[in-house]
């Protein structure tokens, strides 16, 4: 080899040497081509071993990350520590990596929460775990103008704000490898983590530029929940026998203001408590919150007994008052409570029902309590504190406290009234102006702009002030919607008052969301059976089902079917009779469904099957939100083979045992729906009804426009937006279209799946303007087959 090819090959050496790390043209993963955006982030996370994809060789780059994945991927990222941690017996299979992070002071809440480990995670708060990772303690809009600053991430459109990030909207598999991606390449592969718990004490670093976030938006950041008592998140913790898991954690201190906390238990090995089981837990509030704590649902077995009353002791004279000079006093004439809160502050419980009964009955492992926020003008923290009473085996178990904080803020509380259909056909909204503390503001001279998410048909849409007080109206919605109310306040002369100042301009917004009615095909003579209702009356359902429409919708079934014969059950830990008979009396007596102890469906199949004939044909609906045991369910099952009752099985939530609950209705001839939201239950309800009044096998939901959820087309500067969720009760969906139309034809845009059930897509106006002389546009959904399955027409907004 002579000298110059030794010097060609030499220099070229040197030349690779020098170039930036590239990655494989191609990527392993079948559902990432050369193309997708995040093909080299891709390739580089499975190359390092960051992630190695799924079974069937596929990345799901377009799926949402939970906590528990990326926790995982931050811990095999950090050079300094080996692949993985490993769990404990019973624990959750990421709980080595969490506690390995939690030295780092990390804001995860899965440290505290169950539930949150396996949630999807909003990029807003994965931008404050990326910024931790870099020893910067940020909110989140501090986090996200970091991550913009460092060429971490950037908006969707390139816009760089707030907004253009995206906040709410779930992180997903790509976008997480690909931040981690550029934190390599500019940062390298180390942990720098916090010195003490997350409190936003680095935000000055990172001040935001002007117009980074509209002036209108108004963000309170909600503080991760405080490690369990016996938790140091400083070193590695041993594992804890609750997990707690709260709604939300921060509340307005307007007596008003209500949250969810969920305990769950284990046993002494680590493992959940059966669900067949039940506990009795004491709940109190350090401030005096109002707790709200079901009465256990009485039961032969188990009769309710009240206690016997203590004698009263004599009340000693009290002292006569202090004679008050009503001309010093600075009272303030809006305020509508004690001026001294300590006054008032108590260690408190309140039963929603039975006044004696101060205890709440678990639903095997989990015990849900709904908490009021107290009114205050000083931001307290309280502690809720779960005790024991009685015990499952000779396992002790702890006593468990969860943290919340309340916040006095000026607000504009919007009060709206039962959207069921009356004979009005009216919803009713009431906006209130209120102080901090939550006492009413009177002297107001303006008017309340009002409006709505997705086209509310509002009375009107500028509604006066009177007595710090407006009324509006719009007619009730009859499809399947989720929607938001937003308010604002317009003053008509100048203000001085702080509090209306801090409220003037500013947006407030409430959630509404409308079941649609059922209705029947007068036409149909199908046969009526024999049918029954078997609902879930366990202490989850308060959580899951908060507006019981599992009972409203029964009761409308039951007077849409109007059958012959039907049969009302429920069961908690065990199985309870209502009523048999004609619609009326059967009704009726679904108002005895409640909320409060386990799931033992077993024992509610077998009271069910108890009470039906052997002269119809026969029908069961199962609506449950949790597990029990599989043996004795099959065992009834059996039973209702060999005596032909068919079953209809609903899993409404997270936590149902789908395979059992779809094997349950195989078995018998029936159908297995699976809804995340009680919202969705009418859908289920119609298509049986359906079924069972025209005898037509169920293909897909006969209200096919409600499985569009809050669809939208907007017109914004010169881009045009179209987005909507789609609901998945009524089976699997393919491809979701955005058809205009003019003189000249249609115009067809396929919607891309960005996450579970959500399609969006954006375009450039001129694309389209030949098109918007028609004002609507329409939403068209197909199956794997190519069959339009549901169809929604919208206004274009601009």
């Amino acid at each position: 080899m002579n000298r110059r090819t030794i010097y060609i090959w030499g220099l070229s050496l040197v030349l690779c040497a020098l170039l930036p790390l590239q990655v494989s043209a191609k990527t392993p993963f079948t559902d990432v081509n050369d193309r997708y955006w995040a093909k080299d982030a891709i390739q580089w996370a499975s190359e390092i071993g960051l992630t190695s994809g799924y079974p069937d060789g596929t990345f799901k780059p377009e799926q949402s990350i939970t906590e528990a994945q990326l926790v995982t991927m931050l811990v095999r990222f950090d050079l300094n520590s080996p692949h993985s941690f490993l769990s404990k017996k019973g624990e959750h299979k990421a709980m080595g990596n969490y506690r390995y992070l939690a030295k780092y002071y990390l804001p995860l809440r899965g440290l505290n929460s169950g539930s949150a480990r396996n949630m999807a995670l909003q990029r807003s708060f994965a931008a404050k775990i990326f910024a931790a990772y870099r020893g910067k303690d940020l909110y989140a809009q501090e986090a996200i103008y970091y991550l913009y600053t460092h060429n971490l991430a950037n908006g969707v459109t390139g816009k760089n704000d707030y907004q253009d990030f995206a906040p709410k909207r779930n992180l997903t598999r790509a976008e997480a490898v690909h931040i981690m991606y550029q934190m390599f390449l500019n940062q390298g592969r180390y942990i720098h983590g916090l010195s003490s718990p997350a409190t936003g004490r680095d935000n000055a670093q990172y001040a935001k530029p002007p117009l980074f976030i509209e002036e209108d938006e108004l963000e309170f950041e909600r503080p991760v929940p405080p490690p369990l008592p016996g938790v140091n998140p400083g070193k590695p913790f041993e594992r804890v026998d609750v997990d707690v898991d709260i709604e939300k954690p921060t509340l307005t201190a307007n007596g008003k203001d209500e949250t969810f906390i969920t305990f769950t238990f284990k046993d002494c090995n680590g493992k959940l408590i059966p669900y067949e089981q039940e506990m009795e837990f004491e709940v109190t509030s350090r401030e005096g919150a109002a707790i709200e704590v079901d009465t256990p649902i009485p039961q032969p077995d188990k009769p309710l007994i009240p206690p016997t009353p203590k004698p009263e002791p004599v009340p000693e004279p009290e002292p006569k008052p202090t004679p008050v000079d009503s001309q010093k006093s600075d009272e303030d004439p809006d305020r509508e409570f004690p001026e001294n809160e300590n006054a008032v502050k108590s260690a408190a419980v309140v039963a929603a029902a039975t006044p004696w009964y101060r205890h709440a009955i678990s639903d095997g492992p989990e015990v849900t309590v709904k908490v009021t926020a107290p009114r205050t003008t000083t931001e307290t923290v309280d502690v809720i504190t779960l005790t024991p009473i009685t015990k499952i085996g000779s396992c002790p178990h702890p006593t468990a406290t969860a943290t919340i904080t309340y916040v006095p803020r000026a607000e504009i509380q919007l009060d709206i009234y039962d959207g069921k259909y009356n004979d009005l056909g009216r919803t009713f909204i009431t906006a209130t102006l209120a102080r901090p503390g939550g006492a009413q503001i009177t002297n107001f001279n303006g008017y309340l702009k009002i409006d709505s998410l997705y086209h509310l048909p509002f009375e009107s849409s500028f509604v006066k002030f009177s007595h710090g007080q407006a009324t509006t109206s719009f007619i009730t919605p009859t499809t399947l919607m989720k929607n938001e109310i937003i308010v604002t306040a317009i003053a008509n002369t100048s203000v001085t008052d702080s509090a209306v100042q801090s409220i003037l301009e500013k947006k407030f917004s409430a959630p509404v969301s409308y079941a649609p009615p059922l209705s029947a095909d007068k036409t149909c003579t199908n046969q009526k059976p024999e049918i029954g209702f078997l609902i879930d009356s366990s202490g989850s359902m308060k959580r899951n089902d908060p507006q019981r429409l599992r009972v409203t919708k029964t009761e409308e079934f039951i007077d849409t079917l109007q059958a012959d014969v039907n049969i009302a059950t429920h069961f908690t830990t065990s199985g309870m009779f209502l009523e048999k008979g004609t619609p009326n009396p059967v009704i009726k007596s679904l108002e005895k469904v409640k909320e409060s102890g386990g799931t033992n469906i077993a024992t509610g199949l077998k009271v069910a099957f108890d009470k039906f004939t052997t002269v119809q044909p026969k029908t069961l609906i199962l609506l449950t939100d949790g597990k029990s045991a599989k043996a004795p369910i099959l065992k009834e099952v059996e039973y209702a083979k060999n005596h032909g009752i068919k079953i209809y099985t609903i899993g409404l939530g997270q936590n149902v045992d789908t395979d059992l609950l779809k094997q349950i209705a195989l078995d018998t001839g029936g159908k297995y729906f699976s809804i995340k939201e009680n919202i969705e239950l009418p859908l289920v309800y119609q298509s049986i009804l359906q079924e069972i009044n025209c005898g037509i096998p169920i293909e897909s939901c006969s209200l096919s426009a409600s499985i569009f959820e809050s669809p939208s087309v907007k017109l914004e500067h010169n881009d045009i937006r179209m987005n909507t969720e789609l609901l998945t009760a009524c089976g699997p969906i393919s491809k979701v279209i955005v058809r205009f139309s003019s003189q000249d034809g249609n115009l067809d845009y396929e919607l891309t799946h960005r996450r579970q059930g959500i399609y969006m897509l954006n375009k450039k106006l001129y694309e389209i303007q030949d098109f918007l002389l028609n004002p609507n546009a329409t939403f068209i959904a197909y199956d794997s087959a190519g069959k339009e399955i549901g169809q929604q027409i919208v206004q274009i907004e601009q």
